[in-house]
């Protein structure tokens, strides 16, 4: 009898009749990878519990334990074993449950030899499928555990160095403030002030994202109003009589718009402080940003201080802090118009 090929899967072969199980141990051991013999239904169990293998060929009625027995017992332990029924009795009970118990091929006595290998080609072709899918998803498991390894573990690296960052501009800060206690001139004084101002506004920023689950962008909102109590503490002799408003919209801001973003409004917070309430009782610095679209945002710093003179043009004044405001406009690709009705109102439109 011709032999089909060879596959890479194991059978178990169950049958009470010597004279059977010699012929299907002759036909069959040799068209699978493993192959294994009983000759009645318990003796299969057994071998089933021991090998596991991957389809099964039994008889129906057999001593000590019948054939749909033991199918019943191995598929509470796997209901999706592929199994082959053989009888020499075409028993309607029999059919009903075999197909009950969800058997993949129900063959009379004696069968055909050709059927049984097409069967089992078709069931093995379906047994090696299956397996290479689940071994597919197994290496994808794998693959994906050991990608959330290595981004935790990159995570932790990058707060490490936003942590260090932050550390490092302290240090610096801290060697200014140090610098300033040694200088008794008031303009240099104020000018080393403003320095670690600027400094603790980027510091800030690696703080913000350290302490954060996103490790890419900054939640503005918290930022500006970290950034804005900093400041109120710097000027703290007009801390009681200046109060901040904010309308700020839950945004992400990416570091490289963040930190500029950050400075110029620690610009004009700065602005503000000085020059805003010269001679009020008390004042308002409001802060807002608002998305425009998918992409642009529009970041407004309104005081409602004694004004700016009309004739000043922040393009041509001679101040660091509004140079480096036009600058940081300009870096961001952003565009500012300003006006002085009842204090200074600063618009910044700029895209990410």
């Amino acid at each position: 009898m011709a032999q089909g090929p060879k596959h890479n899967i194991s059978l178990l072969f169950v049958e009470d009749n010597d004279t059977i199980r010699f012929l299907y141990n002759r036909l069959l051991s040799n068209r699978v990878t493993e192959f294994f013999i009983g000759e009645n239904g318990q003796e299969g169990l057994d071998l089933y519990k021991e090998h596991k293998p991957d389809l099964i060929i039994t008889d129906i009625s057999m001593p000590v334990m019948d054939g749909l027995e033991m199918i019943g017992h191995i598929k509470k332990i796997e209901p999706d074993i592929k199994v082959i029924v053989m009888s020499a009795y075409s028993i309607k009970e029999y059919f009903l449950e075999a197909i009950d118990l969800g058997v993949n091929g129900y063959l009379i006595k004696p069968v055909e030899a050709k059927k049984l290998f097409s069967l089992i080609d078709e069931l093995a072709s379906h047994i090696i499928m299956t397996r290479e899918l689940v071994e597919k998803e197994q290496k994808r498991k794998i693959a994906e555990e050991n990608l959330k390894r290595s981004l935790a573990e990159k995570d932790i690296l990058l707060k490490e160095v936003h942590h260090r960052v932050k550390n490092n501009m302290q240090i610096i800060s801290s060697i200014l403030k140090m610098q300033e206690r040694q200088i008794d001139d008031p303009k240099l004084k104020m000018l080393l002030e403003e320095s670690q101002n600027r400094i603790r506004t980027m510091a800030l920023i690696h703080e913000n994202l350290y302490r954060n689950e996103n490790l890419a962008n900054i939640m503005f909102s918290n930022y500006v109003k970290s950034l804005a109590g900093n400041l109120a503490r710097t000027f703290s002799e007009q801390q009681g009589k200046v109060t901040f408003e904010y309308d700020i919209e839950d945004v992400y801001l990416p570091l490289d718009t963040g930190i500029p973003c950050g400075l110029i409004i620690n610009e004009l917070i700065s602005n503000s402080f000085k020059y805003a309430f010269v001679g009020k009782d008390k004042g308002k610095i409001m802060i807002n940003l608002k998305r425009l679209d998918e992409q642009s945002f529009q970041l407004e710093v309104i005081d409602n201080g004694v004004g700016i003179p009309d004739d000043i043009d922040f393009e041509k004044v001679d101040s660091l802090g509004m140079k480096i405001v036009t600058k940081l406009v300009q870096q961001i690709e952003g565009n500012m118009n300003y006006s002085y009705d009842n204090g200074a109102k600063f618009i910044i439109k700029f895209k990410i």
